[in-house]
């Protein structure tokens, strides 16, 4: 819906390069020169594990925290079925909108830079207990992509079942290893 205050201060993510994210976090977010299906908007997520995909630590990536300021303009209003690169881009520049949550808050897109306050990187301990809260919250059933899926076949036990684990013994290990450093346990007290 049209606001005038952001929901409940609730902190977005962007998963990104670790060198992209020191740029960002010294110099501000800034658009981008080239459109992707949202156009040149910033995209962050209200879910950790969606900007962990963008952002894995175990690929040189990071992730950023960041919020709305309170007079952030945003709209969950936006018909996401419009044609073209251009049909974001040309929302905001006609709606005055500094940001549009979409597809359930799985994506936030943000023209506005100046409205992301209260920019962080999460360190790596910080973002794997993050994760595994979203896992706890999601439940067992929910998929996942990449590298998320396969902390989160071992969070389930379900790592026996999982194809990309079994096959690979050594990456199994080493995220075995991390959630128990990073967590105290591989698994989920409700596994």
């Amino acid at each position: 819906m049209d606001a005038p205050t952001t929901p409940a201060n609730r902190p977005l993510y962007h998963g990104t390069r670790d060198a992209a994210a020191r740029a960002i976090l010294r110099e501000g977010f800034r658009r981008s020169r080239s459109r992707s299906y949202t156009g040149t908007g910033i995209c962050l997520s209200e879910s950790l594990t969606v900007a962990y995909e963008y952002g894995m630590y175990e690929a040189g990536g990071c992730i950023l925290e960041a919020r709305l300021s309170p007079t952030a303009r945003w709209t969950d209003r936006f018909d996401d079925k419009a044609n073209g690169k251009d049909a974001w881009d040309d929302f905001f520049v006609c709606s005055g909108m500094d940001a549009i949550r979409a597809f359930g808050g799985n994506v936030w897109v943000v023209w506005s830079p100046g409205v992301l306050v209260s920019l962080r990187r999460l360190s790596h301990r910080e973002a794997i207990q993050r994760l595994c809260a979203e896992f706890d919250e999601d439940g067992p059933a929910c998929g996942y992509n990449a590298l998320v899926s396969d902390y989160a076949s071992i969070w389930w036990k379900q790592d026996a079942s999982d194809p990309n684990l079994i096959r690979f013994p050594d990456h199994h290990r080493q995220l075995m290893a991390r959630l128990k450093r990073f967590m105290g346990r591989a698994h989920s007290m409700r596994a």
